[in-house]
C-alpha cells in the first residue's frame, strides 16, 4: 500500500490501537453514513445550518480584513449599475446587449458544468439542451434554406425561453439562399459548415462547462494526497466490478490506468477528453491527475481543448450529419465510393451497398415524415413535464450539496472528539488492569 494512503479501521486493528478508539472511529463512519435527510432530518439541518454560519462568518472575516477594498467595490458597482439604469441614453442598447450576453454566456456554461457534474443522477445535458437545439436549428435551416435567422447570436433557448426563430414559418424566415436537394422535395442543400458555424458558439460555451466541471475532483484529489491521505474518490472508482463483461474490461482499465498513469502526459490526458462517448475513465483521470501532482494548467489545458473544442465538435458535426439530408447524402456517396474503389472492402460490397441505400431511403421518410418540425410552446403539458423532470433533478443536486457540507461539519467535530481521546488515553500511562496486577501475583 502506499506510503500516503490512509490506513483503515482493519489496519489499525491489527497495528495495535486502543480498542476504544476503534470502536469511536467505526462510531463515527456509522453517524456519518446515517446523516441523511431522510433518516436523521434535524441532524442534518443542524449541521448544515452551522455549515453555512461557518461560510458567512468567514466572509465577514474576509470583508473586515480587506474592508476598504471591498467597500470601493461595491460603492462603485452600485453607483454605476445606478446610473446605467436610472439615466436615460444611447448607452440603454448596450447595456441590454451586455445582459443579453451575460445569460447567454453562463445558461451554456452552467449547462456544461452541470453536464460533468450530472446534477447528482448522471443527468447528460448534451443531450437534453444543446443536442436538441442543434436539430431543431439543423431542421429549421434544411427546410427553409437559409441559416441567418438569428435575431443575434445569443438567440437560443434559454432561461425557461424558446429562440424567435422557434415558431416562425420559412414564409417570415425569408427567401432561401440555397438550391433546393433534388432527391427530397421539402430539403435544401444547406453546406454542414454554415450550420456549424451558426450553433459553435453555444457549443464551444456547453464544452468550456464541461472542462470547468471536471476540476473539483481534480481539487479534491489534489489536497488529499497534500494532506497524506488517499481521496474517497479514488476507492469508489475502483470498486469490485460485477460479473458481466462490460463493467469487468472498464473495471481492468481503471486498474490499468492507475498503475501506468505516471507515464502519462499531456496527450495522454487531451486523448481521454476528447472521447465523444459518454467517457467513465476520464472521471478516474481528473482524480489520478491530482494524486500524482500533475500541475493544474498541464490538466486543465489538456481537458479544455479535448472537451470544448475535439468533442464537443465531434458531437455537434454528427448531430448535424445527421439532421442534414444534403450532407448525409454527401457521406453516404463517399462511403460507396470507398467501398467500391478499395480493394478490400470492395469484396463485401454486395452485402454493404443495399444498407447504404436502405439507409438513403431512411432519410427520405424521416425527413418527409418531419418536415414542419415546431418546438412545443411554453406552458405546454410536454414542457411543463419536463421542466418538472430537470428541477427534481436539480434538488437531488442541491441536496447532495447540502449533505455534503452537513457531513465536513460533523467530521471536524468527530476529529475534535477522536483527538480528545487520544490525549486522555496518552495522559494516563497506566490501566486499571495493570493496577490489579500486583494483586494477582
Amino acid at each position: 500500500m502506499d506510503t500516503n494512503d490512509a490506513p483503515t479501521i482493519s489496519e489499525q486493528e491489527q497495528s495495535g490501537l486502543d480498542p476504544r478508539i476503534i470502536k469511536l472511529q467505526k462510531d463515527h463512519l456509522l453517524e456519518l453514513e446515517n446523516l441523511t435527510l431522510t433518516k436523521r432530518p434535524a441532524a442534518f439541518l443542524k449541521y448544515f445550518t452551522i455549515a453555512v454560519f461557518q461560510q458567512v462568518g468567514r466572509l465577514c472575516n474576509h470583508v473586515a480584513v480587506h474592508r476598504f477594498s471591498v467597500s470601493l467595490t461595491v460603492v462603485f458597482i452600485l453607483v454605476a449599475g445606478t446610473s446605467l439604469y436610472a439615466l436615460d441614453g444611447p448607452h440603454e442598447l448596450y447595456v441590454k446587449e451586455s445582459l443579453a450576453w451575460a445569460r447567454y454566456v453562463v445558461w451554456w456554461v452552467a449547462l456544461g458544468v452541470a453536464s460533468s457534474i450530472g446534477l447528482g443522477s448522471g443527468l447528460h445535458t448534451f443531450l437534453l439542451y444543446l443536442g436538441p437545439h442543434v436539430t431543431a436549428f439543423t431542421m429549421r435551416a434544411t427546410q427553409c434554406g437559409r441559416v441567418d435567422f438569428k435575431s443575434a447570436p445569443y438567440d437560443t433557448p434559454q432561461w425557461g425561453l424558446t429562440s424567435s426563430w422557434a415558431s416562425k414559418d420559412c414564409s417570415q424566415i425569408g427567401a432561401p439562399q440555397y438550391p433546393l436537394l433534388l432527391s427530397h422535395s421539402e430539403r435544401y442543400m444547406v453546406p454542414l459548415h454554415s450550420v456549424l458555424v451558426q450553433v459553435q458558439l453555444e457549443a464551444v460555451l456547453w464544452g468550456i462547462g464541461t472542462a470547468l466541471g471536471e476540476l473539483p475532483p481534480y481539487f479534491v484529489s489534489r489536497a488529499a494526497r497534500l494532506s497524506g491521505e488517499r481521496p474517497k474518490e479514488l476507492e469508489e472508482q475502483l470498486v469490485s466490478p460485477a460479473e458481466s463483461f462490460g463493467p469487468r474490461l472498464v473495471q481492468r482499465l481503471k486498474l490499468w490506468m492507475v498503475n501506468h498513469f505516471e507515464n502519462f502526459g499531456f496527450f495522454t490526458i487531451l486523448c481521454l477528453a476528447s472521447v465523444s462517448v459518454p467517457n467513465p475513465m476520464f472521471d478516474l483521470a481528473g482524480i489520478l491527475c491530482g494524486q500524482f501532482l500533475v500541475p493544474f494548467w498541464k490538466f486543465f489545458a489538456a481537458t479544455l481543448i479535448g472537451k470544448a473544442i475535439i468533442k464537443t465538435h465531434i458531437q455537434t458535426i454528427f448531430i448535424i450529419m445527421v439532421c442534414n439530408p444534403y450532407v448525409l447524402e454527401l457521406a453516404m456517396d463517399m462511403l460507396t465510393w470507398m467501398v467500391k474503389s478499395l480493394p478490400v472492402l470492395n469484396h463485401f460490397a454486395p452485402n454493404i451497398l443495399p444498407t447504404f441505400e436502405r439507409a438513403k431511403a431512411d432519410s427520405k421518410v424521416q425527413s418527409s415524415t418531419h418536415s414542419d418540425v415546431k418546438i412545443p410552446p411554453k406552458g405546454s403539458l410536454a414542457s411543463s413535464a419536463w421542466n418538472t423532470v430537470v428541477m427534481v433533478m436539480m434538488a437531488g443536486f442541491l441536496s447532495s450539496i447540502m449533505k455534503s457540507a452537513a457531513q465536513n461539519v460533523l467530521k471536524e467535530r468527530q476529529s475534535r472528539d477522536l483527538k480528545a481521546l487520544e490525549a486522555r488515553l496518552h495522559d494516563v500511562p497506566s490501566t486499571p488492569m495493570s493496577r490489579h496486577e500486583p494483586n494477582g501475583q
